[in-house]
């Protein structure tokens, strides 16, 4: 089975080892195509390099529109594809994307199989011209990956006749394991227990929410530290709150690489994730918390789309009602005031993110879906 593989996110190896493990699989030849350089969303410049011992050939593209998720295009990408002559074209983006306009243009003509990885867990109607590459990529495409329930529900409303195999997410726990991380936490300057947050700072990951609620426990006289791991819209904001109080008490990273996070995690003794939902966005699968649960890590979240399916399926942590600043500051008091409740939490986490959200595991659910298309 030749597969060609062609995704923005891998042009950062931690997203390339799904594919290198599904490589690993029976007749299973690889190309992947991923930007020779990307502007990430953080500002951060990424250069492509394959991650060590790759088992899939390399293939960095220039690409037109770098840094735009849905916006970009490869240059020189049909001879790469027509070279390679693959059974499967696995298109890691969404349906409605200007890439997704280019594969579509690519496989037809040549009657390349087509499949597409998709988040898009809301029934939104494009304008044209993308309303019409997405009623054309759900046409011609044999198999769709969502990766997660309500995704594949949304594909059922668009009408999407083709197969459908639920791909989620996943964590690598040869890299996101427990670890001590006393050191960062003291260069950091941080005390009590370090509730954190990682990812993207902005307003619909409900920062003000968990701001609030850091509030309402230093008033009650809980001792604890808010270590903010990103950057985004909010962070000057959010660095204005940190000089408002004493040095360590509220901490801004800045934008960290992929490979870093694994330490930032582990020196976390909480991890919240407050998203809310607005009205084009929901949670679409909450990635932090599988890489918070193989790292050892209990989570709070908020019930924001597949937040409370994932923390319910880990056992790893609590739900709050999003915007509820109070049910978040309880939440965070039971878990700060009950080291052995996070401990039993964390353990829960570790037994289960490998079974559910390893490599192994979803690199065999994927291998079964691509199977099945070429059968």
């Amino acid at each position: 089975m030749r597969i060609a593989v062609i995704s923005h996110a891998c042009v950062i190896d931690v997203n390339q080892r799904l594919f290198n493990e599904l490589c690993r699989r029976p007749q299973v030849e690889m190309l992947m195509v991923a930007p020779r350089r990307w502007r990430a969303s953080t500002g951060m410049v990424v250069d492509y390099a394959p991650m060590q011992a790759a088992l899939f050939e390399p293939r960095p593209l220039p690409v037109i529109g770098s840094g735009r998720i849905s916006l970009h295009i490869y240059r020189g990408l049909a001879p790469v594809l027509r070279d390679f002559a693959p059974d499967v074209v696995y298109l890691d983006e969404e349906p409605y994307s200007l890439p997704a306009w280019q594969v579509l243009r690519i496989c037809r003509p040549r009657g390349y199989r087509m499949c597409f990885a998709t988040e898009q867990n809301l029934v939104k109607r494009f304008p044209w011209p993308f309303s019409r590459v997405e009623r054309q990529t759900l046409d011609y495409a044999r198999l769709a990956l969502p990766s997660a329930p309500a995704v594949a529900e949304v594909l059922r409303a668009k009408q999407f006749t083709g197969e459908i195999a639920v791909i989620p997410h996943v964590v690598d726990t040869g890299l996101f394991r427990p670890t001590d991380q006393a050191e960062l936490r003291e260069e950091l300057g941080l005390s009590g227990t370090v509730v954190g947050y990682l990812g993207r700072l902005a307003e619909e990951k409900g920062l003000g929410d968990l701001r609030a609620a850091a509030e309402t426990l230093w008033r009650r006289g809980l001792d604890l530290s808010v270590l903010l791991v990103g950057g985004g819209p909010l962070s000057e904001p959010l660095r204005e709150w940190s000089r408002r109080h004493p040095p360590g008490r509220v901490v801004l990273t800045g934008p960290v690489p992929h490979s870093a996070a694994p330490d930032y995690l582990n020196a976390f003794d909480i991890l919240v994730l407050p998203s809310r939902t607005m009205p084009n966005w929901t949670e679409q699968f909450g990635r932090v918390l599988i890489e918070a649960a193989a790292c050892g890590v209990p989570v709070v979240g908020s019930s924001s789309g597949n937040i409370p399916t994932l923390i319910e399926e880990l056992g790893s942590g609590l739900v709050f009602r999003e915007r509820r600043t109070d049910d978040l500051a309880h939440a965070l008091r039971r878990l700060i005031e009950d080291p052995g409740h996070r401990t039993e939490l964390a353990g829960n986490g570790l037994r289960r993110v490998e079974q559910q959200y390893g490599l192994q595991a979803v690199a065999d659910r994927l291998y079964e879906a691509l199977s099945g298309m070429l059968s």
